[in-house]
C-alpha cells in the first residue's frame, strides 16, 4: 500500500511518466496489442492473422506487418499459412532495405517449409538480393555502409545452389557465383563455377556464356601477373571451343580478339626468353625458344626475327640437339619443346601489362 501511494504521489508531481507499460501488451482472449497505436496485432486464427499482416503490408507499415506475421509463425508454426507468413517476414525486411536479414529470413522459410509453394519465390528473392551485392551494395552497420560485399554475394549464391542444386535457378546462381569470384580475383574458384555449369547443366541457356566466361577467366588469370603460359593455353582452348560450339554466339568477335592478343603475348614471351638465353650464351635453350616463336606465329615481327636467329644458332647446337646437318636440314623450324620453367630473371613478356 505504501509503494502504491508513493508511486501515485510521484505521478501527480510529474516525476514519473504516466506511461509505465511497454507498447506491446498481451491480454487473454485478445492477444498482442500495440498500445502505442491501438492497433491489434493478433487474430483468432492463422488465416485471419495472415490477413492482418497483409493489411499492414499493403499500407506499407512494415514494422507492424512483420510483427503480425511473426505472431502467426510462433503461434501456428505448422499452419497452412505459416510458410507464407515466414516469406512475408523476409519481404518486409527486404522492403525496409535490410537485405542481409531478409536473406536470412528467406533461408528460414526454405529450410522450414521446403515443400511450400513459396520455396521457389524465396529462392528468386535471394537471387535478387545476391545480385544487389554483386552489383556493389555494401554491407551496412546501423544503416551506414561498411566494408565490401562480394563475400556476401558469394555466400548467397552458394546457399541457393545448396538449397536446390538441380533447380531452375541453380545454373543462374552458379553463373553469378563465377562472376563474383572473378570480381574477387579468385580465378580458380571462378573457373570451377563456370566449369560446373558446363558439366552439370550442359543444356542450360547459360552454357554458351559459361563457355565464354571460362575462356575469359583463364585469360584474366594468364595476364594477372607476368604472363602465365599454361593459363594462356587454357584460355585459348576455351575460346576456341566457344567459337566452334557457338559460331553464331554474340561473343565470337570478342573471343577472336582475345585469341589474337593471347597469341601475341605468348609469342612475345617466348621471344623474350629466347633473347635472354642468347644473351646468357645458352644457345641451345635460345634455339629452342626461337623455334617456338616460329611455330606460334611465323608471320609476326618476332617470328621473322626468330627465323634468322634459328639459322644463326643451328650450327652451334645441331649436334647437342641431334638435328640433321645444316646441309640437309629443312628450312622449317624444328619441333622442339621449350625447357620449362623459364629461369629466374628471364622476362615472361614484353609489355608488363596486367589486363586485357
Amino acid at each position: 500500500m505504501l509503494i502504491r501511494r508513493l508511486l501515485l504521489a510521484l505521478l501527480v508531481t510529474g516525476l514519473v511518466p504516466a506511461r509505465l507499460y511497454a507498447p506491446l501488451v498481451w491480454r487473454p482472449g485478445e492477444g498482442w496489442t500495440d498500445e502505442s497505436t491501438g492497433a491489434g496485432l493478433s487474430a483468432s486464427s492463422s488465416r485471419d492473422q495472415l490477413a492482418l499482416g497483409k493489411k499492414f503490408l499493403e499500407a506499407k507499415d512494415y514494422d507492424n506487418a512483420m510483427r503480425a506475421f511473426m505472431v502467426l509463425v510462433r503461434r501456428w508454426p505448422y499452419s497452412f499459412f505459416a510458410p507464407e507468413a515466414q516469406f512475408r517476414i523476409a519481404e518486409c525486411l527486404e522492403k525496409r532495405g535490410d537485405f542481409l536479414k531478409a536473406d536470412k529470413a528467406y533461408d528460414k522459410m526454405i529450410q522450414k517449409y521446403p515443400a511450400s509453394s513459396f520455396f521457389e519465390q524465396a529462392l528468386e528473392r535471394k537471387l535478387a538480393i545476391g545480385n544487389l551485392y554483386l552489383a556493389g551494395e555494401p554491407q551496412r552497420v546501423l544503416g551506414v555502409p561498411f566494408g565490401p560485399s562480394m563475400k556476401i554475394a558469394v555466400e548467397i549464391f552458394e546457399s541457393i545452389i545448396r538449397a536446390a542444386p538441380y533447380g531452375r535457378l541453380a545454373p543462374i546462381a552458379e553463373f553469378q557465383l563465377g562472376l563474383a569470384r572473378t570480381k574477387e580475383k579468385k580465378y580458380s574458384e571462378a573457373i570451377a563455377a563456370f566449369s560446373r555449369i558446363l558439366d552439370k547443366y550442359p543444356n542450360s541457356e547459360l552454357a554458351d556464356d559459361a563457355q565464354y566466361q571460362l575462356g575469359y577467366t583463364w585469360y584474366l588469370s594468364a595476364l594477372s601477373t607476368a604472363y602465365d603460359q599454361s593459363a594462356g593455353e587454357k584460355a585459348v582452348e576455351a575460346f576456341e571451343d566457344y567459337i566452334i560450339r557457338y559460331p553464331l554466339g554474340d561473343k565470337v568477335a570478342a573471343a577472336r580478339e582475345h585469341l589474337e592478343l593471347l597469341k601475341k603475348r605468348a609469342t612475345l614471351g617466348s621471344f623474350n626468353i629466347a633473347a635472354f638465353y642468347e644473351k646468357m650464351h645458352n644457345y641451345k635453350a635460345a634455339f629452342i625458344y626461337y623455334s617456338d616463336v616460329i611455330r606460334q606465329n611465323p608471320q609476326s615481327e618476332q617470328g621473322k626475327v626468330a627465323e634468322q636467329k634459328v639459322k644463326q644458332l643451328r650450327p652451334m647446337v645441331e649436334k647437342d640437339l641431334g638435328l640433321p646437318g645444316t646441309a640437309t636440314a629443312s628450312t622449317a623450324a624444328p619441333a622442339l619443346n621449350p625447357p620449362s620453367p623459364a629461369p629466374a630473371g628471364a622476362p615472361a613478356d614484353g609489355s608488363g601489362a596486367s589486363g586485357p
